[in-house]
């Protein structure tokens, strides 16, 4: 028989069933196989059903398939189909873009540039227009107006140390050389505000609430609609008169240091006082009362 006639003869059993009737003929299981050659029992099935897709990449293919063939003593040439590199892949050309549509491309990326360009650029330079065109500052000036401080305080006369105003200027009437009238801003003093109101003055010996004080003591007098009167820390030796009707209530810090007295009698504030705190009501003839 002819080299061509033994190699078809060869090829023409499957390499899987040629593989397993190899190792039935010598008496051996997979598992004994796979010891042989260190192989999962997986593999050595794969390559008997020729499930090369299992074995991984085709240098994998071509170590498990040589090493048991050659375990089983088969020759290597029944890798041979197996190992054949696979066809090419046909390669698809593809049509070229038409000069067309490369130029419409082109117009559209830029078009795209410029828009975007312009949504940048002009609000910046809308900004920066904006700030240029605004109008400066007006100068300041210092300058005395006298005829500002009288407007103010009719009786005040400036001495010969007094500061002068300030003028801010604005537009106005004064010559075209000589720069906007300036405003006058005076320098003139405040008037002060309305001075806190004093203690009641005070009344004649006998008459009305008398308050003395032995020793430092806080108070809180309300008259009678409830609207505070007086809220104050007082020293000792100070003291207080309010007349008949001009009290509704009143209370005392440290009553101990303080002696209540109505129309010149001396009052017992021991039911008013709770914690060294004296709390009393006062009716519309003076006498003190109870706090409800």
């Amino acid at each position: 028989m002819s080299s061509e006639g033994r190699q078809e003869a060869l090829f023409e059993e499957p390499i899987g069933l040629r593989l397993r009737a190899a190792r039935d003929k010598q008496g051996m299981s997979q598992e004994q196989a796979g010891q042989q050659l260190r192989l999962p029992v997986a593999i050595i099935d794969a390559m008997e059903r020729e499930d090369w897709a299992r074995l991984g990449a085709p240098i994998y293919v071509r170590s498990y398939l040589g090493s048991y063939l050659r375990l089983l003593g088969l020759p290597q040439e029944l890798a041979a189909p197996v190992l054949a590199p696979a066809p090419a892949p046909v390669l698809v050309p593809m049509a070229s873009r038409s000069r067309f549509r490369r130029t419409l491309d082109t117009s559209l990326r830029n078009a795209v540039y410029l828009v975007m360009t312009a949504v940048l650029v002009v609000p910046v330079v809308l900004v920066a227009r904006h700030y240029q065109n605004a109008e400066k500052p007006l100068p300041l000036t210092l300058e005395a107006d006298p005829s500002v401080l009288p407007a103010l305080d009719p009786g005040f006369e400036p001495g010969p140390d007094a500061a002068p105003a300030v003028a801010l200027a604005t537009p106005g009437t004064q010559p075209a050389d000589a720069g906007p009238e300036p405003i006058m801003a005076s320098m003139a003093p405040v008037p002060k505000k309305n001075p806190s109101p004093e203690p009641p003055a005070a009344l004649d010996a006998g008459d009305g609430l008398v308050l003395r004080f032995s020793g430092e003591s806080w108070l809180e007098v309300n008259d009678p609609q409830g609207r505070r009167l007086e809220r104050a820390l007082l020293k000792a030796g100070e003291e207080r008169r309010y007349a008949d009707g001009e009290v509704g209530y009143v209370t005392l810090g440290n009553a101990g240091a303080v002696e209540v007295l109505h129309d010149g009698k001396v009052l017992d504030l021991a039911p008013f006082r709770a914690a060294n705190v004296a709390r009393f009501t006062v009716s519309s003839g003076g006498e003190p009362q109870p706090a409800r």
